[in-house]
């Protein structure tokens, strides 16, 4: 079955997070047991220490057996650990008595050298037997509970020998864990001439430490929850934007570039997200200008179609009207050779315009450029245009700064590109005016063409660089123009790092405005 994203990081953070959290309550639990345990003990060797001095007082005759039973009994007590005291003849002395179990009888202790070995009495004056009332049972269990303490004080020789001795074991004696801790009772030389024993019942350092389990068992419970929640948050945060960048990416990939990714937040996930946002917009701008491209260079066939189509057809009619006989007027043949001459020559100039433009586009195309001082080409080119503006009515000035400095270019192709703006104004300008203005600022040369003509519409302006792209859209011939002219233009205003904007204004006229890059000057 095939699992989610947001179900795998979901399964794997909570596989992580309790298995840390299971690892972390058996090691804090078995750190807690080991604390409470050696202070336990601790605890113990200190007041065995202790009741060694007074047990040492009782053998030394310096205190009676009934202030050493009352000592004991309330050291129990206090303790909560059952206190034996064994001779140095392994005979036990004394057995402290847990308050429960108290008013059992008259106990006093052994006199010194008069104590009653394990299994035989503990106390004189009680007759009780190690088992028989004190102990865990009468009768055999009484015979067992002795032998279990013969085989305890047997292990006591480290003890006698000067060493403390520990250990938590099942106790026989008592039939429960306890902790044992026995400590020797020294003489003033130093030697050990008894021992004290103190066994804690491990049943309640158990129920202490079973309250902690509890208690960090809940703040683990809590802990889980919580991060039950913030994982929840965390992997839904992560998959729910992932999905929405896979239904995206779908469909981009259907050819719809209009859905894009909700971005809230600016991590990774959200910086990947504006990403395929940024992606989708750019592949929506270049689908849109390949279908553009596409229609421009469909409309390039046709248009190149057209302009070739038609003067072939016009020069093929008229020879052959002349070559089968059917024009016979000398006059009219003539103007119909006249009309063969001038289709053919426009050919002539559609192809050279081609081959033109086709060279400004390749970059291998090298163009030759030396310092060119545009007030002269201006001049030029204005002085050229003048008389055809005369004959159409049109009034052409300059106004040209002569400070201007000079620009890094190709001279024949910057009249060439004065020529086509000035023609191109001239064909839309109908007794009117047309103004050349040449000024210069901040290192830039900068070149200014206005007519009063009848001005481009907004939604053409940026088409009218594209090659056979005409304002006039029936393709009128009146004005013999191959609609390639602008284009030219613009390759050479960009292989001179020029540029170039177009302001119009329907029936007011249109402005091209050109910057040049000025020369710097050295020295």
């Amino acid at each position: 079955m095939k699992q989610s994203l947001q179900t795998k990081l979901f399964v794997s953070f909570m596989i992580v997070v309790a298995v840390t959290l299971a690892g972390f309550a058996i090691g804090a639990s078995a750190l807690v047991r080991q604390y409470f345990l050696t202070a336990k003990q601790q605890e113990l060797v200190g007041k065995g220490y202790e009741m060694s001095v007074v047990l040492n007082d009782f053998l030394t005759g310096k205190i009676s057996s009934t202030q050493l039973v009352e000592l004991v009994d309330r050291i129990d007590g206090f303790l909560d650990a059952r206190i034996w005291a064994v001779d140095g003849s392994r005979r036990v002395i004394v057995m402290s008595t847990p308050a429960p179990r108290r008013g059992m009888g008259t106990r006093t202790p052994t006199g010194q050298g008069q104590g009653i070995g394990p299994g035989t009495g503990m106390y004189s004056g009680s007759g009780v037997q190690p088992g028989e009332g004190n102990g865990p049972g009468g009768g055999q269990g009484g015979m067992r509970s002795s032998a279990a303490v013969r085989n305890l004080l047997k292990d006591m020789e480290p003890v006698f020998r000067g060493e403390v001795l520990t250990r938590t074991f099942f106790h026989p004696y008592y039939g429960e864990d306890m902790m044992m801790v026995a400590v020797p009772i020294q003489n003033e030389d130093g030697a050990a001439n008894g021992a004290v024993i103190l066994n804690a019942p491990v049943q309640g350092i158990n129920s202490f430490l079973t309250k902690i389990y509890l208690a960090i068992g809940l703040i683990g419970l809590l802990a889980l929850l919580l991060t039950l929640f913030i994982v929840r948050r965390l992997s839904r945060g992560i998959v729910q934007p992932l999905r929405a960048m896979e239904e995206t990416a779908a469909s981009m990939a259907l050819g719809r570039y209009d859905k894009r990714v909700e971005v809230a937040s600016e991590d990774e996930v959200g910086q990947l997200g504006a990403s395929l946002n940024t992606l989708a917009q750019e592949l929506s701008c270049f689908v849109a200008r390949t279908e553009q491209m596409e229609k421009l260079r469909r409309d390039f066939v046709a248009n190149v179609s057209h302009e070739l189509r038609t003067p072939l057809t016009i020069i093929r009619g008229y020879t052959e009207a002349l070559r089968d006989g059917t024009v016979t007027d000398p006059e009219q043949s003539a103007r119909f050779n006249k009309i063969i001459v001038g289709e053919t020559e426009r050919l002539e100039r559609l192809i050279n315009d081609l081959l033109d433009l086709s060279r400004l586009q390749a970059q291998q195309y090298a163009m030759e450029t030396e310092p060119i001082p545009l007030v002269e080409v201006v001049d030029s080119v204005v002085s050229i245009m003048r008389g055809k503006a005369k004959e159409k009515g049109i009034e052409l000035s300059q106004t040209v700064d002569e400070k201007v400095p000079p620009i890094l270019g190709n001279g024949d192709r910057l009249v060439q590109l004065l020529l086509i703006l000035i023609d191109n104004a001239l064909k839309y300008t109908v007794s009117g005016k047309i103004s050349v203005e040449l000024t210069h600022s901040m290192q830039q040369v900068i070149l200014t063409i206005t007519d009063t003509g009848a001005g481009i519409p907004p939604e053409d302006l940026p088409l009218i660089w594209e090659r056979f792209y005409k304002v006039d859209k029936a393709h009128t011939r009146e004005n013999h123009g191959t609609g390639l002219g602008l284009s030219i233009a613009k390759e050479i205003i960009d292989r001179h790092g020029a540029k170039v904007t177009v302001t119009s204004e329907i029936n007011a006229g249109t402005t091209f405005v050109i910057q040049f890059p000025a020369l710097e000057s050295k020295g």
